[in-house]
């Protein structure tokens, strides 16, 4: 009697102190975000605990930013890259960016359906073609990266996203995880949840009390993180007033500043971008891709997954295809034509849902519209940050 007793005190003691810190970091998040700079929070590339987590976005959502997803591309640090440009004259909103390298549809689509994002939230989406060159979609590996435990849980608990959806995300997720040999509770509650039996069934509901703490546990720590990153960031500044940009005459100065510079090598990139990282391996690069069918790609079926997530939450994302180099893509044995049948898939996809899309693939042949083979340069996200500018200020 005195053992169970004593269990019931430590166990009420141990559920007392994490309720009260819930509680605690509600208090201190709610006050931080009166008080500092939410927009340098928000243009941190690559932060894995902004990205993975529910209540940043929440506090994001409430600032009225865009939120820009996307992946390395918005690594590039040119003036022009709508994380930098934004709050401008016209579109006084500051972007929060979501998304680095190999994050790709599957994980978007959980940035989205694992968060409480408002209809009205303004979102733009860079994809990109690279995502589709493995047959089976994103890595293992990669995916286990940039994997979320909350966004997980808060995915298939969201009573907005079908239960088609839901099925289809669980057996990605068990898939990629089991293959990845992380996360073995999340792998294994995918499994149980995707295609239901019996069995599976009575499974998870032995297993749901262990799967409710986690969940409400997950939920604490991603707060307690929040509240660090928030303690760190610099306090609001008084607003400036904001640039008014002329784009017409920014594409102009772009195209002067660039109109002396020489390449010499095949693909029209820069001799030192071309000399470190290309011309050491052309014999392997020739037809690297041939035979490569981006639209069979496992990846394709997760973008219609994407697309059918945002179409549940009435989401509408502006849909962004960056161009590659047309020259270098050439020599790669993906054609023009192969990759026209790319653009076009996603195009069409897109606008059956009713969504607007910033085709740029006629500058695939433009010499320093990239900065290198695949990444945006000054005048592509000049493009881009123009295409946001005038898509959101239709709307």
């Amino acid at each position: 009697m005195k053992i169970k007793t004593s269990f019931f005190i430590a166990a009420s003691v141990v559920i007392a102190v994490i309720v009260g810190i819930n509680q605690f970091l509600n208090v201190q998040i709610g006050i931080l975000k009166n008080i500092k700079d939410l927009s340098a929070f928000g243009k941190q590339y690559g932060d894995h605990i902004k990205d993975s987590s529910i209540i940043a976005k929440d506090i994001l959502d409430d600032s009225n930013d865009l939120f820009l997803f996307g992946s390395s591309e918005m690594s590039i640090n040119v003036e022009q890259n709508s994380i930098n440009l934004f709050p401008i004259k016209g579109a006084d909103y500051n972007i929060s960016c979501f998304g680095r390298g190999y994050v790709q549809n599957l994980q978007q689509a959980t940035y989205i359906g694992g968060s409480d994002l408002k209809p009205t939230q303004k979102v733009a989406y860079i994809l990109s073609i690279q995502w589709f060159d493995n047959a089976d979609g994103v890595k293992a590996d990669k995916f286990a990266i940039n994997f979320s435990e909350i966004q997980f849980y808060n995915f298939l608990n969201n009573p907005k996203i079908s239960d088609e959806n839901k099925q289809y995300y669980a057996k990605r997720v068990y898939s990629l995880l089991e293959k990845a040999d992380k996360y073995p509770a999340e792998a294994l509650y995918a499994r149980l949840y995707s295609n239901p039996n019996i069995l599976k069934k009575s499974l998870m509901f032995i297993m749901s009390p262990y799967y409710k703490i986690s969940n409400y546990l997950s939920e604490i720590k991603d707060k307690a993180l929040i509240y660090r990153e928030m303690n760190k960031l610099p306090e609001k500044k008084p607003e400036e007033e904001l640039e008014d940009i002329n784009w017409d005459e920014e594409e102009k100065q772009i195209n002067k500043e660039h109109s002396n510079e020489v390449s010499t090598n095949q693909f029209h990139l820069r001799d030192d971008y071309y000399n470190k990282n290309i011309k050491d391996y052309m014999d392997y690069l020739n037809g690297y891709l041939k035979g490569n069918d981006a639209l069979s790609s496992v990846e394709m079926n997760d973008f219609k997954f994407f697309l059918s997530v945002c179409k549940d939450l009435d989401i509408k994302p502006y849909i962004i295809m960056p161009p590659v180099n047309g020259w270098y893509y050439d020599y790669l044995g993906l054609s023009k034509e192969e990759r026209n049948q790319y653009y076009n898939k996603i195009d069409n996809l897109s606008k059956e849902q009713g969504l607007d899309v910033l085709d740029l693939r006629d500058y695939e042949y433009k010499q320093d519209f990239l900065i290198d083979v695949m990444h945006l340069g000054e005048e592509g996200w000049l493009k881009v940050s123009e295409g946001i500018y005038n898509h959101f200020n239709e709307k």
